[in-house]
């Protein structure tokens, strides 16, 4: 079976193109990745170069102007149009043929139409919940922030509703985000939930948390999105004469100042880490907490529970697609910080229950099999995609 991609990064696909390739089913993933790191993907993840296809201009154009100072988030809004315009016009001129089209949300409403005007199957791919449901939630987390709020631009919108009626198959990786898909009067026929997967041989347990204090780590942004703010307030409300909050990842600078005011000593910022030592911090973590307001999935509670690290996360992310509640983890509402508060003293207070969370994490992780589960499940929904394809192209020539 070929299968063609298109991504906007890296994100999961380029995981999905390596399995994808040692399946026999790649027939080429379209990015926008720069050529260089595209290189060093290839020989990274085995997959050959000439299977990757790069249109990194408008992507260039976008990062260069985040680095000017009179660059706007109205400024990026409108050249994130521009950028989906020209990039989803891009593959579809270049689409070899397949016999599914795997389209990441945003960039494959015209490479969508071609695939099918050819008989093959097209499926969104959306890692995030609903573009309208993100833009509701984070307009109102803004406003009781009192912070400016730059919505999405309603073509965005527009185009990824339009992405989603024409594909035959949406896929999406919670269902928390499925959830979120059929509030926002989607099909629920048309959603099928395919979790993410991780690799074993990049995420593994590198050592144990120290008993010298209970350690707290958060992977990602610190962004509204992801819940920084909810998750200072609850650590300076956890009451405990040892503890340690580590945050690793950049600073979203629109929030700098508030995060700036819900800092003391017990709080260390690392800033971004190369994907190979993120394990190092999970690994030597008591808890990995995310406490996402909207998180499709949060790739980085896979790979904290391959690493042993017990995880406590919102009910706004992937944690209960593949995790349940009291066994590798605590799940919490989400925006509520005297919950998060309640999980960390639950966790400091019973070590015991953390031995066996830790225990169970990795476990749970080596049942679901990695990215080879993940991609053999969007192979089935390839083949289904393409059924219904074909069999409504075939009606339509008769």
């Amino acid at each position: 079976m070929k299968i063609v991609q298109s991504t906007w990064v890296r994100y999961h696909h380029i995981d999905l193109a390596r399995e994808l390739h040692q399946m026999g089913h790649l027939e080429r993933v379209f990015t926008s990745l720069p050529w260089w790191k595209a290189d060093k993907e290839s020989l990274e993840q085995n997959v050959p170069r000439d299977l990757i296809t790069c249109n990194f201009l408008m992507e260039g154009v976008r990062r260069m102007g985040a680095k000017l100072p009179f660059y706007s988030k109205g400024m990026d809004a409108r050249l994130a149009v521009l950028h989906t315009k020209n990039y989803s016009r891009w593959v579809a001129r270049n689409l070899p043929d397949c016999d599914a089209y795997i389209g990441i949300s945003g960039s494959g409403l015209h490479a969508g139409k071609v695939a099918k005007s050819r008989g093959a199957g097209y499926i969104m791919d959306r890692g995030s919940s609903h573009i309208r449901y993100v833009d509701e939630v984070m307009s109102e987390e803004y406003r009781r922030l009192k912070l400016p709020w730059t919505p999405i631009n309603p073509w965005l919108i527009e185009n990824e509703e339009a992405e989603a009626e024409e594909a035959n198959i949406i896929t999406v990786p919670s269902e928390f985000s499925r959830k979120t898909f059929i509030g926002q009067g989607t099909d629920p026929n048309k959603l099928r939930v395919v979790p993410y997967g991780v690799s074993l041989k990049e995420f593994y347990p590198v050592g144990k948390a120290s008993d010298d204090c209970f350690r707290i780590v958060f992977v990602g942004q610190l962004s509204v999105r992801k819940g920084i703010l909810y998750l200072l307030d609850a650590f300076h409300t956890f009451k405990h004469p040892k503890k340690e909050l580590i945050l690793v990842g950049n600073i979203d600078n629109s929030i700098k100042h508030l995060i700036d005011a819900g800092v003391h000593d017990n709080i260390r910022f690392v800033g971004n880490v190369p994907r190979d030592q993120v394990k190092k911090y999970v690994s030597t973590a008591h808890a990995l907490v995310l406490p996402s307001i909207e998180d499709g999935f949060g790739l980085v509670l896979i790979q904290a529970a391959a690493c042993g690290c017990p995880l406590i996360a919102s009910t706004n992310t992937g944690f209960s697609t593949l995790f349940s509640h009291e066994k590798e983890g605590l799940l919490v509402e989400a925006r509520n910080a005297q919950a998060l508060a309640d999980a960390f003293t639950r966790l400091a207070d019973d070590p015991s229950l953390r031995e066996r969370m830790s225990v169970a994490c990795v476990e749970r992780v080596k049942e679901l099999g990695g990215w080879k589960t993940y991609a053999d499940s969007m192979v089935a929904v390839a083949r289904e995609a393409n059924t219904l394809a074909s069999s409504k192209h075939l009606n339509k020539i008769l």
